[in-house]
């Protein structure tokens, strides 16, 4: 019977306060880092009789100690109104040094420290003040500090819950961040998909207006040709490969995003690459641009045509968009071995100002665009998803001298024993 009393008993006792923070920390519905901060800041407010209590983050953009999360109270409006809830690191001041050091805080008579600012002293007339640092995965963010106008108003017991419920505070802001990148990432996928199906659209409008205006560009072309008119002649032809350079543009348009609906469908056959590189390039080779090609008489591959000719000419434009006038590009056809296996390589080399390294990591992701850079970014983007549904690889190597080089592998072509066909091994 003793027993069951002081159970009942044990039971209605007055929870600690640090049990009740926390108990109430892990329930706070997180949102956003803010709005975390601010309902964790009321949580320690009415658990710690205070005037103010500020979760401080570091802003490394602004180099700056900023009080995102601050409990309602006539002192906290206080420092919202003079600005002191922005604290830059070169003011110092004790949040600065309790975030720079990570040591904690302990002060009954802040009028009488030196170390402290005087806007918190004069301004909101603090008299006593404790302070933690966060942080959150293990990583010092910001500081935890708690502020009263009268003297000696904690205790060093105060100080511990306050480091403790610091820990935690460092908990929730880790799952406020999460909750608001995984927001921030599905509205961003969302305003993607959006812009690429308007894109898609229009791409297919458009598209369907290309033919009939390249066929009368075709009919002007002739008529002006039949009457001698040269300049008009050479106007349309500008006319005309500007038309060209739409239809590839709305090309690219239309597979990247057969590509995102895992709708690329491969009509593959056995393909000389070195013909069909010669092919493609010979649409490049105008305007005094000179395309050098070094290859043996045949590289065989199991491709689709149609698809990796749209990866070559990409690789092509590509390349002599970022070459000087003249300087011509240099294109190598060859068999080759590496990571265990044979491969058909095809390697284009342009003699412009090379790549940056600033953007070798994105640059063959969609709408990439180089400082020089003109269109919509997807050429390097659809050539290489193109290679690689065939199994290869599009990777940029070390030019070893000025301009970029592309080396593009298939995997080679080798007909079964006794199969027709012709036979291939690496060089």
């Amino acid at each position: 019977m003793i027993e069951q009393l002081d159970t009942a008993t044990s039971a209605c006792a007055p929870q600690p306060p640090l049990f009740v923070a926390l108990t109430r920390l892990l329930a706070l519905p997180v949102t956003s880092v803010r709005e975390t901060l601010v309902e964790a800041c009321e949580v320690v407010a009415s658990v710690v009789e205070t005037d103010k209590v500020d979760a401080f983050l570091h802003d490394a953009a602004r180099d700056s100690l900023v009080a995102l999360g601050t409990n309602d109270s006539p002192m906290s409006r206080r420092q919202r109104a003079l600005g002191l809830d922005r604290v830059p690191m070169s003011n110092g001041g004790r949040a600065v040094e309790v975030f720079q050091t990570g040591e904690r805080y302990f002060c009954d008579d802040v009028q009488a420290d030196a170390g402290e600012l005087q806007g918190i002293k004069e301004g909101l007339k603090v008299q006593s003040t404790i302070a933690v640092p966060i942080e959150v995965q293990g990583k010092r963010r910001g500081v935890l500090m708690v502020t009263a106008a009268t003297r000696n108003k904690y205790r060093w017991s105060d100080l511990e819950f306050l480091a403790a419920v610091a820990h935690w505070v460092g908990v929730v802001t880790h799952r406020a961040e999460l909750v608001e990148e995984a927001t921030r990432v599905a509205a961003e996928r969302a305003r993607q998909r959006t812009a690429e199906e308007l894109v898609s659209v229009v791409a297919h409008d458009l598209r369907n207006l290309i033919a009939p205006l390249a066929a009368r560009l075709d009919v002007l072309t002739v008529r002006a040709e039949a009457e001698a008119r040269a300049a008009d002649v050479d106007e349309l032809s500008k006319a005309r490969r500007g038309v060209e350079r739409l239809g590839r543009v709305l090309s690219n348009l239309l597979s990247v995003e057969r590509i995102e609906r895992g709708l690329f469908d491969l009509r593959l056959q056995v393909v000389d690459l070195v013909e069909l590189t010669r092919s493609t390039a010979a649409l490049f080779a105008v305007g005094g641009q000179a395309i050098e090609i070094e290859a043996p008489p045949q590289v065989m591959a199991r491709a689709d045509p149609d698809a990796l000719r749209q990866a070559l000419e990409n690789l092509l434009h590509n390349a002599i968009t970022h070459s000087p006038e003249g300087a011509g590009l240099s294109l190598t056809i060859r068999r080759d071995r590496f990571d265990g296996a044979n491969w058909s390589l095809v390697r284009v080399r342009d003699f412009g100002p090379g790549i940056p390294v600033e953007l070798l990591p994105t640059l063959f992701d969609r709408f990439a665009l180089g400082p020089k850079s003109f269109g919509l970014g997807l050429g390097l983007y659809l050539a290489r998803s193109i290679v690689q549904a065939h199994g290869g690889t599009l990777v940029v190597e070390d030019a070893d001298g000025p301009g970029a080089c592309f080396r593009l592998a298939l995997p080679l072509y080798e007909p079964a024993s006794g199969q027709d066909g012709p036979s291939e091994r690496p060089e």
